[in-house]
């Protein structure tokens, strides 16, 4: 496994958050980045992957390479995942969309992003570690994108009808530069606080997406992940 010494923080590891990476801002990449995550269907969904054995599909950016996070896991899902080499990485620690098609008790675009702030600004703990270094600084690299169009496909990740709809997502992000060829480790975790009986916390325990979660919300009012990925850069 690779190793580094030197602050994760600083530039030759992590894209500025003020910064443009590939002429795009941080904003427009995690609309990119959700849109690519919700438009595949459940059978290759790499969020659904507990192996890593869907993490190369849809990857058609060249300079991007995208993970996947999960709708929440008890126990750390650890994944195994080839990139190309020169290839940077975008993933969210933890993140929030809401779209028209989910939340149907909005009706404005003022609604959505109001939604998936209100949960992003519950966040109680984030941890990234690189390579057995942990990252600081995270809560510094919070976005919310833009409105966006998403089409929602046949057996989509949710239960719900396909189609286009406007949404937004908000969350913590993580855009690294290209890691060395070799072998990496990433690893990040996040714990987000539910407020028992409110909208959002009640979509959570009536989706069968997350039925996994039901006894862990219920009991520590959180909703949590931890994902390992094995990477090599080759």
């Amino acid at each position: 496994m690779t190793t580094r010494n030197n602050n994760l923080n600083d530039d030759s590891l992590l894209f500025p958050r003020e910064s443009k990476p590939f002429g795009r801002s941080w904003e427009e990449w995690a609309a990119s980045w959700c849109k690519w995550l919700l438009q595949l269907p459940k059978g290759i969904n790499p969020s659904l992957d507990d192996t890593g054995e869907n993490c190369c599909k849809k990857q058609e950016d060249v300079n991007v390479w995208f993970l996947a996070g999960s709708f929440g896991n008890v126990a750390p899902i650890k994944r195994y995942c080839k990139i190309p080499k020169h290839r940077s990485i975008l993933f969210p620690i933890l993140e929030k969309e809401d779209s028209f098609a989910e939340d149907v008790d909005l009706n404005y675009e003022s609604e959505l992003r109001l939604r998936a702030k209100q949960f992003m600004d519950r966040v109680k703990n984030l941890e990234l570690i690189v390579d057995g270094t942990k990252v600081q600084r995270l809560y510094e690299y919070r976005v919310q994108s833009p409105i966006f169009d998403l089409n929602f496909p046949v057996n989509c990740v949710y239960d719900i009808e396909p189609g286009l709809t406007k949404a937004v997502c908000d969350g913590y992000w993580v855009f690294l530069r290209p890691l060395s060829v070799g072998e990496h480790v990433i690893q990040f975790s996040g714990e987000v606080a539910m407020i028992r009986n409110d909208t959002v916390t009640n979509q959570f325990k009536n989706d069968p997406l997350y039925a996994h979660l039901k006894e862990n919300i219920d009991r520590n009012a959180s909703f949590v992940l931890e994902i390992i990925y094995q990477i090599v850069v080759r």
